[in-house]
């Protein structure tokens, strides 16, 4: 059995504020990182208990370079750097696998709840809609997963993160981490316990996996992307394809999911000057 983890570093139980998830070089980052491995170390384990033979991790935070390939065994094989075609699910296409887990995932800025609300890019998106709808990086996960037929069987972060993606995927195992009491506010959870809540959610989600089912998006998708840079929103409206259907949104219709994902994951890179 070959298990997929898509690791973030903000749904971790003890993150809670942006100098440790962007201050690399603080003490508060060093930290926070530590905590996120330690984390993706319990995910694995566990996945390695209930019978994974392989497991690749995503890593898939900042410039994600996070984890230390020096801590884990040797079934495991990391994803990192950027950029990367499929983002924060890259590694997904190669293979088969029984199941993928989201772990350390957070809420969509268009969320009112949630503990580090973002969508792809605090810095560049001030919302991200497919067909209409606001959409959050575990939503765009799953259906990522499920374009290569692979089911999200267990996901890991904050109460109001993990009450999203259960009600967008049907029988998802979660692990509540921490509880939120604002956008960089949250009631922490001791390491004890949110690791032994990891632990249960993998091992059960793994054990369900043969009779879950993949959660797909199927055909082509209307993408509007609301940008802080208008700048670029009107430069983008140059390039065939894409409109500008409002001073900083843009929109544009990719063929499917992993093509949609090329899009959002190119605009993460890209900057312009301009107000």
């Amino acid at each position: 059995m070959r298990v997929f983890i898509s690791a973030d570093m903000e749904g971790v139980s003890g993150v809670v504020s942006r100098p440790q998830t962007d201050d690399y070089e603080s003490a508060d980052y060093a930290r926070a990182r530590s905590l996120f491995e330690e984390d993706v170390c319990c995910a694995v384990e566990a996945a390695l208990g209930a019978g994974a033979e392989e497991v690749v991790i995503a890593d898939s935070h900042g410039s994600a370079t996070n984890l230390d390939p020096r801590s884990f065994p040797a079934q495991v094989r990391l994803v990192q750097g950027w950029p990367r075609p499929l983002g924060m699910m890259q590694g997904i296409e190669s293979g088969s696998y029984a199941a993928a887990i989201l772990l350390g995932y957070h809420t969509a800025i268009t969320t009112i709840g949630g503990n580090f609300p973002h969508s792809f890019s605090s810095g560049q998106f001030r919302a991200v809609r497919f067909n209409g709808e606001p959409v959050s990086e575990g939503h765009v996960s799953a259906w990522l997963a499920g374009h290569f037929s692979v089911p999200v069987v267990a996901a890991s972060g904050d109460d109001a993160c993990m009450a999203e993606l259960a009600a967008a995927i049907p029988g998802l195992s979660v692990a509540v981490t921490k509880f939120s009491r604002g956008m960089y506010s949250a009631e922490q959870l001791s390491r004890e316990y949110s690791h032994a809540a990891i632990r249960a959610a993998v091992v059960e989600g793994l054990n369900a996996a043969p009779g879950c089912q993949p959660r797909r998006l199927e055909g082509a998708i209307e993408l509007e992307l609301e940008l802080h840079n208008r700048y670029l929103a009107q430069l983008l409206s140059y390039l065939p394809g894409f409109n500008r259907v409002a001073a900083g949104t843009v929109a544009c219709r990719a063929r499917d999911i992993v093509e949609a994902m090329q899009i959002v994951g190119a605009l993460v890179h890209l900057q312009a000057d301009g107000v």
